[in-house]
């Protein structure tokens, strides 16, 4: 029988992914991936690949629509 993973946390995966854990758990919970027991969110390494290339996609998206905004704010 192998060990148990070990659990990494939100502090952990946002600096494995390239970011903050405060805007990790804006993108955590916007997208509703990972969900946290009580106020706390538990992953395993096998799950920072498939969550960075999520909140990199997500992330542009997010500035994406932020640029369009201020954009739309200019022209009005």
């Amino acid at each position: 029988m192998s060990a148990p993973t070990p659990a990494l946390t939100t502090r952990e995966v946002a600096e494995k992914i390239g970011t903050d854990p405060k805007t990790l758990r804006v993108f955590l919970r916007a997208t509703s991936e990972g969900v946290g027991s009580g106020s706390r969110y538990s992953f395993t390494a096998k799950d920072v690949a498939p969550l960075k290339a999520k909140f990199t996609k997500w992330l542009a998206e997010r500035e994406a629509s932020k640029k369009a905004k201020v954009d739309e704010a200019k022209s009005a």
